[in-house]
């Protein structure tokens, strides 16, 4: 049992004269969680795209080869560009959302405010697979429409290979990758994200509980 937990059972056993005020006190607890849970939110955002931005610069440049050897170069850059834009947009509505939670000063706002922020963490985290998936699906497409380039960077010995074999095989082998990337993503999601969302859904119903005793 935590500790609004606790203050909330012991409200519920004290006299009713005393009740309005414990009330009050059990708002600012819910309240005060409320914005510590949405400030690790904005913490954490900030965390993961310092994360992804060193990744990016520890990255050798052989690794984007094939990109491009295939004049695909901008078409990368600009996706990786488009999603750190829009991570940053991400962080600022993050940023005004503790402002704001830190801000309201009674009941219905704040369960109000805590929906808003749900959702904004929500279409975050769908973006972000979005991203992966349709990226990835772009830029396989324009790999595989161009067969003679793709069988001269992946058979630069000129082996006897089927073309509609390699291509199969590509095919295969990019989906795996982009799944298990993408599944690796979400988990880490659910865990982090998750778990502050759980902990905020808390506080939205002993708020809803609080606003209709």
């Amino acid at each position: 049992m935590d500790l609004l937990d606790k203050y909330k059972k012991t409200w519920e056993s004290q006299p009713e004269e005393s009740k309005k005020f414990s009330k009050v006190e059990i708002y600012k607890l819910a309240h005060s969680k409320s914005s510590s849970i949405v400030k690790w939110i904005f913490i954490v955002g900030l965390l993961e795209l310092a994360f992804w931005l060193t990744i990016n610069m520890l990255i050798p440049d052989s690794f984007y080869k094939v990109y491009e050897d295939l004049n695909l170069e901008n078409q990368v850059n600009f996706f990786m560009i488009l999603h750190y834009l829009v991570i940053i947009v991400f962080l600022y509505f993050f940023y005004l959302n503790y402002k704001k939670i830190s801000a309201v000063d009674n009941t219905k706002k704040l369960i109000h405010k805590i929906l808003k922020i749900r959702n904004t963490v929500k279409y975050y985290v769908y973006y972000n697979l979005a991203i992966v998936f349709l990226s990835s699906f772009i830029l396989n497409s324009v790999l595989m429409s161009d067969s003679d380039k793709l069988m001269k960077i992946m058979n630069p010995d000129n082996l006897s290979v089927d073309i509609n074999q390699l291509i199969t095989v590509t095919i295969i082998s990019q989906i795996i990758a982009v799944l298990i990337f993408m599944v690796l993503l979400w988990l880490f999601y659910k865990l982090i994200y998750g778990y502050l969302l759980k902990k905020l859904n808390k506080n939205h119903k002993e708020l809803i509980k609080l606003e209709e005793l």
